[in-house]
């Protein structure tokens, strides 16, 4: 279950909205996941509404209502948040990211649960182009990448409750699988506001793997059914 909590939306009601999708979520026993920003209820009163296996997207976006108050410190909320098992997520889209937000929140150590690009036509030219790009970024950032394929993968498997095996590269997992290769060199990223940086990583698709059958390069050998 997803609600959009911002203001062209919800209002002045974003906080009855919330309600509203939580009760519909618990109903079924699914997480809601809540896209915070521009929103007219502070993201304090939000945190407090979510529980345990909850997503909080767009996390480390930039401007108001964001994790960070205006001495660019992380809010206890947020802190008090993730403790109790509600999850960040980034989100990046074409609005939603900023890296200045995300690294003085990992200077802080706040990471976020999950990797997501929100890719759409809006900005599938740019500045997001595919999860592969915005996985790049947080290894500029600093993560490793075992860190940054967990919380692409693994992660969000979990989170969200897919099918058992999903996630891993368990034998007997589902063999639904993305490969990439990962290049060296001078590579630029730019955020949701327009700010760059200079990465040296950068992860590039290769080809995916799915239920056992093996799309994209043909440089890669193909068997059926393995």
């Amino acid at each position: 279950m997803k609600v959009r909590l911002s203001r062209p939306l919800a209002g002045e009601h974003d906080l009855e909205a919330l309600r509203l999708a939580k009760e519909a979520a618990e109903a079924v026993r699914l997480p809601l996941m809540v896209h915070i920003g521009d929103t007219y209820s502070p993201l304090k009163e939000i945190l407090a509404m979510l529980t345990k296996g909850d997503v909080v997207t767009h996390s480390f976006r930039g401007g108001e209502g964001g994790i960070l108050d205006a001495r660019g410190l992380v809010l206890q909320e947020v802190r008090t948040a993730v403790d109790r098992g509600v999850h960040l997520d980034v989100g990046h889209g074409a609005g939603s990211f900023s890296f200045d937000t995300a690294e003085k929140a990992l200077k802080q150590d706040v990471m976020p649960g999950t990797i997501s690009s929100d890719v759409h036509h809006f900005n599938v030219n740019g500045p997001v182009f595919d999860l592969a790009t915005t996985l790049s970024k947080f290894l500029h950032l600093g993560l490793t990448l075992e860190q940054v394929i967990e919380q692409a993968a693994t992660n969000p498997a979990n989170t969200f409750g897919f099918p058992r095996g999903l996630g891993s590269l368990r034998e007997k997992a589902e063999a639904d699988v993305a490969v990439f290769s990962l290049a060296e060199g001078d590579f630029e990223f730019v955020d949701a506001l327009a700010q760059k940086r200079i990465g040296h990583r950068k992860l590039i698709p290769v080809a995916t793997v799915k239920a056992g059958h093996i799309y994209g390069s043909a440089s890669i050998p193909v068997v059926s059914g393995t």
